[in-house]
Order: C-alpha cells, then sequence, then structure tokens
C-alpha cells in the first residue's frame, strides 16, 4: 500500500502497561515476553468490560514478530505464561506498602485458529490503571531480538520524558535482566559485557529510543546504575511506517466503527487491501438493509471478508464500469491511430515531394534533346498503358508513376533523399517509424 509518510506519532500503537507490572516477570523468554504485551494489546480496551479477550493466532504471530506455523510453539509459550506467577509490591496512598500475587494468565485455549484468553479481575484493573502505566511501542516490541534488550527498552521507555531512568542497584538490576541466578554474571565487568551493553546496542538500533548507561562507584565497585534516555532521531523504524500508513487508512477507520477490534482491524487491511476490504463492508451494509443476515453483522462481515464473498450487485457494477473504460479506452486508441495515420501519410508525401524536386532538377540538368529522351525511355518502360497515359499528362511529379521513376533515376546514379534525411531536414516523423506505431496500435486494439 502506497502512502504519503506521516510524523511518527506517539499515539499509534502504544500499549499501556502498569509500572509494577513492568518488573516482573524477568524469567520469561523473548517470545513470552512479547506474547504478555500483545495479548494486552489486544484486550486493553475491553479489559475491564469483558471476561475473554479473543485474538486471531495468525494476527497474533504477526504482533509478535513469530513468522512460524509451529503452534505447538505458541501453544508452550502461552502455558509458560499460566504458570508464571506476577507479584506486586505498591506503596499505597496511606504510606504503606501492600504485596499482592496472582497468575499472570489464569485461562487460554485455541481452536479454529483463535486465542481466547482470559485475565484475573485484580490483574485486569492494575493492567488497566491510568494513573501509573508505561507506553511500549508494537513496533519495537516485534523487532527485539533478546529478551535483555527487551526488558531494557520496557524499563526505560516509561522515563522518556524525563530523561533518564531512576537509580538502580545493581543486584536490583540483575534481577530485572533475569541474570540473579547465574554466578558468571556477578562481576559487573561480566555483567556489562554480556548483558547491558548488547542490550543496549539493540534498543538504540531497534528502538524509538537511545540509552546510555551512568554509573555510581564506591570505591572501585560498581554499586549502581541508571540510563540517559533520549528520543531516536532516526524514526523510519522497521514497522513504525507501515503501521502508521495502516492505521490512518480510511479501510481500518472503517472497520473500527463497524466495531471490529484494532488488530482484527489491522490484520484484515494488510492481509486483504482496502478495495477488498470496502468491497466487503459495502456488501455487509446491503445485506443487512435488506435483511439478509441471518446472524451479526459482524459475523457476516468477518466472514464476506475472510471467506471472499461477492456482491453480486458490486460485481455487475465493476462489469458495467470495466466495459465503460475498455471502450474509452478503445476510442482513445483509435484516435491517436487516425492521428498517427494522418501523420503518416503527411510525411510519405512530403518525401514524395523532395524526391520528385531531386528527380526534376537531374532532369532539368541534362540537355533539351537529352530530357525528352530520357522521359520517352520512362514512358515506354512502363508496365501498362494507363500508367504512360498519366505520366504524359503529369510528368515526373506524377502519383502513379512515382515509385518506377525513383527506381528508374536510381538506376541512373541519382541519389535521392532518404525518409529519415526528408525527415530531420523538415523537423519532421520519419514515415518508418510511424508505421511501426501504427502497427503496435493496431494489435493493441484487435487484441
Amino acid at each position: 500500500m502506497q502512502a504519503v509518510r506521516k510524523k511518527q506519532s506517539d499515539n499509534n500503537h502504544i500499549l499501556k502497561k502498569h509500572v509494577a507490572a513492568i518488573h516482573i516477570g524477568a524469567k520469561l523468554s523473548l517470545l513470552q515476553r512479547k506474547l504478555v504485551n500483545a495479548l494486552l494489546y489486544n484486550a486493553y480496551d475491553e479489559l475491564l468490560t469483558a471476561r475473554d479477550h479473543s485474538i486471531s493466532a495468525s494476527v497474533l504471530c504477526e504482533m509478535i514478530g513469530f513468522d512460524s506455523k509451529n503452534i505447538a510453539y505458541l501453544k508452550a509459550a502461552l502455558k509458560g505464561l499460566m504458570e508464571t506467577v506476577v507479584e506486586f509490591d505498591v506503596l499505597e496512598e496511606d504510606g504503606e506498602r501492600s504485596w499482592e500475587a496472582m497468575v499472570l494468565l489464569p485461562y487460554a485455549k485455541i481452536k479454529g485458529g483463535v486465542c481466547t484468553y482470559r485475565y484475573e479481575r485484580s490483574l485486569a484493573e492494575k493492567l488497566y490503571h491510568p494513573d501509573v502505566y508505561s507506553k511500549i511501542n508494537l513496533s519495537v516490541l516485534r523487532e527485539m531480538n533478546s529478551a535483555h534488550a527487551l526488558v531494557l527498552y520496557e524499563n526505560c521507555y516509561r522515563y522518556v520524558d524525563i530523561g533518564h531512568t531512576a537509580w538502580w542497584d545493581v543486584d536490583v538490576f540483575r534481577k530485572l535482566m533475569a541474570v540473579d541466578m547465574m554466578p558468571s554474571y556477578k562481576p559487573f565487568k561480566a555483567l556489562n559485557r554480556n548483558v547491558i551493553q548488547p542490550a543496549m546496542k539493540e534498543v538504540n538500533k531497534l528502538s524509538n529510543i537511545q540509552v546510555e548507561m551512568e554509573t555510581r562507584m564506591k570505591g572501585r565497585s560498581v554499586t549502581g546504575l541508571r540510563f540517559l534516555i533520549r528520543p531516536n532521531p532516526q524514526l523510519s523504524l522497521v514497522g513504525m511506517e507501515e503501521e502508521d500508513d495502516i492505521t490512518s487508512s480510511p479501510a481500518y477507520e472503517a472497520l473500527l466503527k463497524e466495531g471490529v477490534s484494532k488488530t482484527l482491524a489491522r490484520h484484515w487491511v494488510i492481509e486483504h487491501g482496502e478495495e477488498h476490504i470496502f468491497d466487503k463492508l459495502d456488501l455487509a451494509h446491503d445485506q443487512a438493509a435488506s435483511g439478509k443476515i441471518k446472524s451479526s453483522k459482524a459475523g457476516f462481515l468477518r466472514a464476506a471478508i475472510e471467506e471472499d464473498f461477492h456482491n453480486e450487485n458490486a460485481v455487475k457494477k465493476k462489469r458495467l464500469a470495466e466495459a465503460k473504460e475498455a471502450k474509452r479506452e478503445r476510442a482513445k486508441l483509435e484516435s491517436r491511430l487516425e492521428s498517427l495515420r494522418a501523420a503518416y501519410r503527411e510525411a510519405e508525401n512530403l518525401h514524395r515531394r523532395e524526391c520528385v524536386k531531386a528527380i526534376e532538377e537531374a532532369s532539368q540538368a541534362l540537355p533539351e534533346a537529352q530530357r525528352k529522351t530520357v522521359a520517352e525511355e520512362f514512358r515506354l518502360g512502363l508496365s501498362s498503358k494507363i500508367f504512360a497515359d498519366s505520366f504524359k499528362k503529369n510528368g515526373w511529379s506524377d502519383r502513379m508513376t512515382y515509385s518506377e521513376a525513383a527506381k528508374f533515376w536510381t538506376a541512373r546514379g541519382i541519389a535521392l533523399p532518404s525518409p529519415a534525411e526528408v525527415a530531420q531536414k523538415n523537423g519532421s516523423h520519419e514515415p518508418l517509424a510511424l508505421k511501426a506505431q501504427i502497427e503496435d496500435l493496431e494489435k493493441k486494439i484487435i487484441a
């Protein structure tokens, strides 16, 4: 889909995520961390109003950049989320700390290519909390290649307006990056070389922010660290501009008005294109207006788009429009053909006049007696009395005998101008080039 590129919007495909939740589940795999974000994005608008949430498994895989059709792998990742305990340790308004723990995903189901899942009510309320959420761009989420980079991005991006993160104790940061149980990362030098630097490099390359680490020392030991954050000047991130184009497209907006979820609307526009979407929207409107939809309009629209239902009225209108367009195109071609034929005739006549002029000049250069002898020789060599009489009447300018006259004088050693020379001299088209164009155009019209 070609479209004018728009300035990256901070609100396009941004996931609101509870700050405390960002700090949990660090031991999840990269795929599982992406799933956490994608499932939350899909459910967010109805997080507090719907018990179950659904998304096409293929759309879910596309959202997290998971191209494999290995559903078993996807199931295993979902099962991992169901086995993950989320802990919240939050400072309440009364100054006391409260601790809560719950399963990240208590229920998941895949059937007929659709993934259905739900959250505990208490977790849903925290994930939806409007005062303490962070923003995570799904375009960045899809591009990340390592869990460490994704964790770093999640924990830095919420501070982008401030310009730096809070100071983290090194031991806290190890837990954040899920390496606290690995003795090899106990020395900060190893942690920095194998975890922090690769993660920073990926964030700076693939995301819409750039980060730089600062350390706090006690003697010769690093005891704390934080990250300076600034917007990435290279906003043309892989996937970001495409999402801008899609989410601002008329077809996407029309689907949202029909109650289609954001993720499904985006998937349909990518998969089928705007023309297909509008065709099926028209069909759904026509069928609903005529009372022919026995189920729901939304269900009919989904089937129409995914199974390519045909709108007979639209097909007839399209065929009629195509026939009219074909007729207009043929008329244009025929008009162009007539113009080329007229130009060809004019170029031929111009070449003939220049050759006749050269022949007459060659004839006039001969003595009078020889002129008469040469003319009589040519007349007697003509194939019929009609040609002979026409030449006798009109002389060397006679149209009927022009071809024979040109051959006759060429045989006598007179160099007649070529069509190309005449065209160049007069700034006109070459007859042979015009003839080739005419033949090509005639083939198109016949086809």
